[in-house]
């Protein structure tokens, strides 16, 4: 299997740890084990705020102040990311620098890019970096390939740009796996 990238965390990651029998959404107390793995993602730190796909749900989880809690989206909130799904795609020949991490993560808590330090995590190692700063990037990227200044793929380029402006925009996570 190549790299793949792509919005949310769980389809690229927990599917792998918690098997595809394991019931992803659970009850609305609960949660299920997907969303136990979340809340374990939460507890990182890295983001005040991310959501995911979890089964034909989107969860939304917050971290404020060493305290993490989640809540189901309502339809109305829930749409955007049930409409897009969790699409994929393969790394590309001319990956642009910028995209040169693991994580891209929105609300992000750290100012620029790290490296995850959570022991027995699946994440433990993974490098990081808001979105942000690489939404703005890539923006720039495209300027200097109108510009005549970077030889870099415009398809690529806008394509990446356009899924991290959707997590964004979602407070979805972007992973490179």
């Amino acid at each position: 299997m190549g790299t793949s990238y792509g919005p949310g965390i769980v389809h690229l990651v927990a599917e792998a740890d918690l098997g595809t029998e394991a019931d992803p959404g659970g009850d609305d107390a609960g949660g299920g084990p997907v969303v136990a793995w979340l809340l374990e993602i939460a507890a990182l730190g890295l983001s005040r705020r991310f959501r995911d796909l979890v089964g034909d749900r989107v969860a939304e989880f917050t971290h404020d102040g060493g305290r993490v809690a989640w809540r189901w989206l309502s339809d109305e909130e829930a749409a955007p990311i049930l409409d897009a799904g969790p699409s994929f795609g393969d790394t590309h020949e001319e990956w642009p620098a910028a995209m040169d991490h693991d994580l891209f993560v929105p609300n992000c808590t750290a100012a620029g890019p790290g490296s995850v330090a959570a022991d027995g995590s699946p994440v433990d190692g993974w490098y990081y970096t808001p979105v942000e700063p690489v939404v703005e990037r890539l923006r720039e990227l495209l300027a200097e390939i109108d510009r005549g200044g970077y030889d870099g793929d415009p398809e690529t380029v806008t394509e990446l740009l356009e899924r991290l402006e959707f997590c964004r925009r979602h407070d979805l996570f972007m992973v490179v796996a």
